[in-house]
């Protein structure tokens, strides 16, 4: 890649994607060159027309999972014994769609009346897989638990159900490199682990459950359907979760999810969900997914309780199903208010220089939301382009959630304070853990020292990648048509951003009630820029854009729009 040393109005440092080299760069006109040399970027050796249109036939086979033999037989002799099952998940939204497609598997069997589910309270009980969850399934007479998006870590847990004589079979996909999956579990269904040659390693948990689901329900006659209806929970959960969207299995699961929820009849909860999200007009996108259904399901988790999700998807009344959503959806608000409090309190107790990395905490934390700290991390990662850690003092122990950039490990940086921690895990961009509130000082000095030791000062250079540079005049729904067949657009994915260069904006307006977005014509397309009235000034002379060309829908009409990014004054062609 060649590096653009020229600062944005954003502060960012620009980089253009080179040309991929071959026919392609050849062919007439920039229009195909454009959609091309966006695609060239993402499909990563896979055929075109597999990446253009992902299918059915890009779900692996279930029984090439490590584990996943051993899964199905135990799950049939329970099913077969009527022996009790307990499903138990993690709070967010891919432990909750993973419940939610074990639990439709399982009843489409016929166990309904020996299944039951558990989800840790996030307050009283904590993340994971805890041995107070495994002794409760035992005096309540379980012979089975599945674990999903929680397990593979929570060895102990593991080792109190067996030791009772109830079999533990874990889905999940949390699990660094060289680490161990529970010894005493059953069967463990978790791509990433040692001597696992699955296709697809970066499956989320709900991804896993839908593999289970899909060796199970292999017999069935109602199969497709059945299938069908699954991939809606799993495209929500994967989405949700940020996993990479660049695998073919994972592209299938999201595009296959999304033709249903668009095509399809729904049960009154996911009805009722779409409906408080405004999502009843206009094609439902992956962007949809990831911020208006995912947000109202981790509500309940980090305000609430997660098991009010499954009673919504459980509610056959559309007027109870409507006031349940209608809650989540009030929880999704009330959880936003106390989010944008914590942003500003925290950002004001920083230096004027924050260090490498940021860690808010101190007396003014004290009471804290625990269920908010990981939104306000992600926040205050963006703002200041630190990898952040948010705490919530409980007395004399802290609970707190990373969000890292690309350039610093979140579970790399907390194995190198492990000392310090209770207990910690996560992903490469986002971890929690506890440590004692007295431990706070030295957290805070070790993890900006690790971040100037094993990252350096360029992994806090925000930057922002560009796909191809692409004049105005070649802005058009046509080319917006072909850069949508790209999707479904996430992490490993992101939607083509293309750099228009010496533009001059015209008909510059304010956007809002606030009026803080900016609204103006871009040659012969609209534009928009959420939270860009500030650079309105900047804007009087001619600049380079960073834009995302789409359709605004709107009361049943598709307008073109462009979707700005970011600004620089023009550069010399």
């Amino acid at each position: 890649m060649t590096t653009d040393r020229h600062r944005s109005y954003t502060g960012r440092h620009w980089k253009l994607a080179e040309s991929p080299a071959g026919p392609a760069a050849g062919q007439a006109g920039a229009l195909p060159w454009v959609a091309q040399a966006c695609l060239e970027r993402r499909r990563r050796g896979v055929a075109v027309d597999r990446w253009l249109s992902p299918s059915p036939a890009d779900l692996h086979d279930p029984y090439a999972m490590m584990g996943m033999e051993r899964a199905v037989g135990r799950i049939r002799l329970a099913l077969q014994k009527g022996e009790a099952v307990r499903i138990v998940t993690d709070y967010d939204v891919d432990g909750t769609t993973s419940s939610l497609i074990i639990q439709s598997c399982l009843r489409a069997l016929g166990d309904a009346q020996n299944l039951s589910y558990h989800i840790p309270d996030r307050f009283d009980e904590g993340y994971g897989f805890s041995v107070a969850a495994a002794r409760r399934a035992i005096a309540d007479g379980v012979g089975l638990i599945i674990t999903a998006d929680i397990g593979v870590r929570d060895h102990e847990a593991v080792s109190a159900a067996a030791a009772a004589g109830v079999d533990v079979i874990v889905c999940d996909h949390h699990l660094p490199a060289g680490d161990a999956v529970p010894a005493d579990a059953f069967a463990v269904l978790c791509p990433p682990q040692a001597g696992c040659a699955y296709p697809n390693p970066a499956l989320a948990a709900c991804g896993v459950s839908l593999k289970l689901a899909q060796a199970l329900l292999a017999e069935h006659p109602k199969r497709e359907a059945l299938q069908r209806s699954l991939l809606k929970m799993a495209a929500i959960g994967t989405v949700a979760d940020v996993v990479d969207l660049g695998t073919p299995e994972n592209r299938a699961i999201v595009a296959l999810g999304l033709q249903a929820l668009r095509q399809d009849r729904h049960s009154p909860g996911l009805v009722a969900l779409l409906e408080v999200a405004g999502l009843t007009e206009g094609p439902i996108s992956a962007s949809d997914l990831g911020f208006r259904i995912g947000p109202r399901i981790n509500a309940a988790g980090r305000l609430d309780n997660a098991m009010e999700v499954i009673k919504l998807f459980d509610e056959r009344d559309p007027a109870q199903a409507r006031e349940r959503a209608k809650a989540l959806d009030q929880l999704n608000q009330q959880r936003q208010g106390i989010q944008r409090q914590l942003v500003k309190q925290a950002l004001a107790g920083l230096p004027a220089e924050p260090p490498a990395f940021v860690v808010a905490a101190g007396p003014e934390s004290e009471g804290w939301h625990r269920g908010v700290v990981g939104v306000v991390a992600a926040r205050i990662r963006d703002a200041l382009h630190r990898p952040a850690a948010v705490l919530s003092i409980q007395g004399a122990v802290a609970v707190g959630s990373v969000r890292s950039v690309p350039g610093v490990h979140a579970v790399r940086a907390l194995d190198a304070v492990s000392d310090l921690l209770h207990r910690y895990g996560g992903h490469p961009v986002a971890a929690g853990f506890s440590i004692s509130t007295n431990d706070i000082p030295a957290l805070q000095a070790r993890l900006a020292a690790f971040v100037d030791e094993y990252a350096g000062s360029e992994a806090l250079v925000p930057t922002l990648e560009l796909d191809v540079v692409c004049p105005v005049g070649d802005l058009n729904e046509a080319l917006a048509v072909q850069l949508e067949r790209l999707g479904p657009f996430g992490k490993g994915n992101p939607e083509p951003l293309l750099l228009v260069p010496g533009l001059r904006p015209e008909r510059l307006r304010p956007l809002g009630q606030a009026g803080k977005h900016l609204l103006f014509q871009a040659g012969p397309v609209e534009a928009v820029w959420w939270s860009g009235d500030r650079f309105a000034r900047d804007l009087q002379e001619p600049v380079d854009l960073a834009v995302r060309l789409g359709f605004n829908h709107w009361r049943g009409r598709r307008t073109l729009r462009l979707t700005v990014e970011d600004a620089r004054p023009a550069q010399p062609s």
